[in-house]
């Protein structure tokens, strides 16, 4: 499938499917029963603070009509992607290719690797993925869920509060809510 064709939604309340070249595996994050624009009810998304270039968890906000918390995938080579927020057209950037994130209008520090990412499906969580940053392979990580959260990166692959998914927004085309699972290891 071209990496710009999309599935139609099924059942009319199921999100589409993003094209496998942008996300590097194909029906990834099919998600259904999400109404009117809002985010599924529960857990806390990636949010950049009153939409400045501090991140942080919110389990919801209005700020800027919502603005703050929604991403889109943009494609970059090889099958990894560019994380944009809907607000400033920022992306997410590890600074320097650092383990401390923020928001960054575009940067070409290693060829662009501190902006590209890719989603790592997870078979223990069905829907679920780990987010990886291609320079290093490290994994975008809220740690413990709680703030203040992504000041690293880190390798461990079996930390629970690795988990992550795109939750289409219906009301913002092609706009989505990154997601964290936040739960204690082993569940």
């Amino acid at each position: 499938m071209p990496h710009n064709q999309t599935i139609p939604p099924h059942g009319g309340s199921c999100a589409r499917h993003l094209s496998s070249g942008v996300l590097g595996l194909a029906g990834l994050l099919l998600l259904c029963g999400l109404g009117s624009g809002q985010p599924a009810e529960g857990g806390k998304f990636l949010d950049a603070k009153f939409c400045s270039d501090t991140l942080n968890l919110n389990p919801g906000s209005d700020f800027d009509n919502g603005s703050c918390q929604l991403w889109k995938l943009l494609a970059g080579p090889a099958g990894w992607s560019r994380l944009q927020l809907k607000r400033n057209g920022k992306f997410l950037d590890a600074n320097y290719c650092h383990d401390d994130l923020r928001m960054n209008s575009s940067s070409d520090f290693d060829g662009g690797s501190c902006q590209l990412w890719k989603f790592v499906a997870d078979p223990a969580y069905k829907g679920w993925s780990r987010v990886q940053i291609k320079r290093n392979g490290k994994f975008l990580t809220a740690e413990n869920c709680v703030d203040p959260m992504l000041d690293n990166l880190m390798t461990d692959q079996a930390a629970a509060w690795q988990l992550w998914r795109l939750v289409p927004d219906n009301e913002q085309e092609g706009w989505a809510w990154l997601q964290v699972k936040c739960v204690v290891a082993g569940q």
